[in-house]
């Protein structure tokens, strides 16, 4: 693969985030646009909440912005921001990646639940008539379950310490598949046959996990959306007792892919291949 090489045709995917250093997207995507022969290439900018809108309403009339990517803590105030929204980013509120269209207008997306869903591999067949545990209902936690009740499992629990944000998540499940399929997280919903860490309990040794690992078996799917070199303490419980697994990496490589097809001009949803 060659160097990339920028001219006055270089288009530019913008990352915003504050703080930014920890972004890994420019480093992620960058050789996938080399790869595809696209001139574009992915930037961070460090760009706080009170300049949020002044910087947004600049880099909108800029031509050469392909896009803009965003991370913490940008992600519901940037959807207020964009002229249209996909489906999943219109009934989380949030986004993650906004594609800037020809006329400057904003379209905005939200892959975090579709490339946590795509990341699961052949793992993923495990879903369907499913009871699922999701532990976490903040940002990724409700784009996770929007994806989830596409994949029509037979009951999703919902578990998390705010209550407000149980209530909006089982809500948006319900909406999404059009049943009934979520409810909050009982005594008993460590009897799920899939468990899902979208919490950031566990990276750190000892934590205390939002549910006790003593009641995994080993026929219990168990996924943590934490992207990291090394094991998660629910993973390494899991893999202990041999457990099927997947981690936050697949999840961040399948969502790349999908952010750089946006970030090309592709419609949401299609990766760059």
């Amino acid at each position: 693969m060659s160097p990339v090489t920028i001219d006055g045709s270089t288009r530019v995917y913008a990352v915003f985030g504050d703080p930014v250093k920890q972004v890994q997207t420019p480093r992620l995507i960058n050789p996938l646009f080399a790869a595809a022969g696209h001139n574009l290439v992915a930037v961070p900018f460090h760009v706080t909440p009170a300049s949020l809108a002044q910087t947004w309403g600049a880099f909108r009339q800029i031509d050469t912005i392909a896009g803009i990517g965003v991370t913490v803590p940008h992600k519901v105030a940037a959807a207020t921001l964009c002229d249209s929204l996909t489906e999943a980013a219109r009934m989380v509120g949030a986004v993650n990646s906004i594609q800037r269209r020809d006329d400057g207008s904003m379209h905005g997306a939200l892959f975090d639940g579709a490339g946590f869903v795509q990341g699961l591999g052949t793992c993923r067949a495990r879903l369907k008539g499913a009871e699922i545990l999701l532990m976490g209902a903040g940002g990724a936690g409700r784009a996770i379950a929007h994806a989830l009740a596409a994949e029509a499992p037979s009951r999703i629990w919902v578990l998390d310490r705010d209550p407000g944000s149980v209530a909006f998540t089982v809500d948006l499940i319900n909406r999404a598949s059009g049943v009934m399929m979520a409810a909050e997280a009982g005594a008993d919903a460590h009897r799920a046959t899939v468990w899902i860490n979208a919490t950031p309990m566990g990276l750190r040794p000892g934590d205390v996990l939002p549910v006790d690992p003593g009641h995994l078996t080993q026929d219990t799917f168990v996924a943590d959306i934490a992207s990291l070199s090394r094991q998660t303490e629910l993973l390494s419980r899991a893999r202990a007792l041999g457990c099927a697994t997947n981690d936050g990496n697949d999840m961040l490589n399948a969502q790349i892919a999908l952010i750089a097809g946006f970030a090309a001009g592709l419609e949401a949803g299609q990766p760059l291949t």
